[in-house]
């Protein structure tokens, strides 16, 4: 959560989850799509001081009642402790973020990260309780069952409630005892190209492979393959899903461009900027203008 669209997001998402659990706040505005970084230790740190870094652990994971926001739902959506990791990772990217998860472990019944920042700029407690919360509640969103989490070697989470966290808790440890899947909820009875395209469209955000996708809809990767060859195979479909879920949100609003890239399942924004105007001919900026001026007409 640097100086970045991420920060507008969360920040006024923490916020609101405080305020309605009770927690005093700041009387400071957030929003747009930048959140200076005093600003947000200010906010993160006065909580802690007042409060306890318990408090923003829980508000944390208490920010994923705000799942209407296109960023919150796409990592909701996650397929799986591995997916979330990847969907954070690409979201730093996009935010450009001071602060990063960087991941020491991944098994598959636990992961080991640690919170990281700038040499000589670690995040502070606050911003490292604010963000764990956030990953437990994502983890147990995706599946994760049994969940137990220890930062600094104590447990802070188990038998689904947080607990008082030490000082240091930069240090992280997810542990599960299994993973539920989630059911491919498409139309059944459809052709084979269209059940792919809508539960690619059902995700965008999610790092798709050919398998990924024979494993939804029921079939053999090759038959796959071979039913797609008119939508120039699996990556120009899942491209063109893209695409369109980009142009979609890029004439529903003025969302941060960087929602949108992260959203769609583009790597970084340049990644978005080459792919959305090979497919549009436009930049998503250009895009966006184009759609204003003829609504306008």
């Amino acid at each position: 959560m640097g100086d970045d669209f991420a920060s507008g997001v969360l920040v006024a998402a923490v916020r609101r989850v405080l305020a309605d659990d009770g927690v005093a706040v700041g009387a400071a505005a957030v929003s747009g799509a930048h959140v200076p970084l005093a600003v947000k230790r200010e906010l993160l740190g006065g909580v802690a001081a007042e409060h306890g870094l318990l408090v923003l652990l829980r508000a944390g994971a208490a920010v994923l009642r705000e799942r209407s926001d296109p960023l919150l739902a796409a990592l909701h959506a996650a397929a799986g402790p591995a997916d979330l990791l990847d969907r954070w990772a690409r979201l730093e990217r996009f935010a450009h973020s001071r602060h990063r998860v960087a991941v020491q472990e991944m098994g598959v019944d636990l992961v080991r990260a640690d919170h990281v920042g700038p040499r000589g700029e670690p995040p502070q407690p606050g911003e490292d309780a604010l963000i764990l919360g956030l990953l437990t509640g994502l983890m147990g969103a995706a599946g994760a069952r049994g969940l137990t989490v220890t930062a600094g070697g104590h447990t802070v989470y188990a038998d689904g409630n947080f607990r008082e966290p030490p000082p240091d808790l930069a240090q992280w440890c997810f542990s599960w005892s299994g993973v539920e899947s989630r059911p491919f909820a498409g139309p059944g009875g459809a052709d084979l190209a269209a059940r792919a395209r809508h539960l690619l469209a059902d995700d965008p955000a999610r790092r798709w492979t050919l398998r990924d996708v024979a494993a939804g809809v029921g079939v053999p990767a090759r038959s796959l393959q071979r039913r797609l060859r008119h939508e120039r195979g699996f990556t120009g479909m899942l491209a063109g899903v893209r695409a369109e879920a980009a142009a979609e949100m890029l004439r529903a609003g003025p969302l941060p461009l960087g929602v949108i890239g992260f959203t769609c399942g583009y790597a970084d924004q340049p990644h978005f900027t080459r792919e959305f105007r090979r497919r549009t001919a436009m930049t998503p900026g250009q895009y966006r203008a184009a759609f204003a001026v003829e609504s306008r007409t």
